[in-house]
């Protein structure tokens, strides 16, 4: 059986890569580097497949979902540039929560799995 939550982590580490990418385009690197520093800070936990870095990154996604939305609505000329990065930010924070639930799910049928396992073995 293949493991969906592994999908999702690919997606969200993909996304996340980008938005923090598009994000030191988007403000060059003094302003960019400042904004996509939270970000940074979650990649190692995020290769690592650690469930609560994920958790309490997409709850850091939703500020910067919010920033992009108003930045778009405060400046018409950056409007779709914003609604883009917005667009990917909204992807990334989706790919994170399913990656926390499907772990979650994945993590109960295995223990499930070995309590049966371990009781017909006595």
């Amino acid at each position: 059986m293949k493991r969906l939550s592994r999908y999702s982590l690919v997606a969200a580490l993909a996304l996340h890569v980008a938005l923090i990418a598009a994000l030191l385009y988007w403000s060059g690197w003094m302003v960019g580097a400042l904004l996509s520093l939270p970000l940074l800070a979650t990649l190692p936990g995020l290769l690592r497949a650690r469930t609560y870095t994920a958790g309490w990154a997409s709850m850091l996604l939703v500020f910067y979902i919010a920033l992009l939305l108003s930045e778009g609505v405060a400046m018409p000329l950056r409007k779709p540039f914003a609604q883009a990065l917005s667009v990917i930010a909204v992807l990334d924070f989706v790919s994170l929560v399913l990656f926390v639930r499907l772990s979650a799910r994945e993590r109960a049928a295995l223990a499930s799995q070995t309590e049966s396992s371990a009781g017909a073995a006595h």
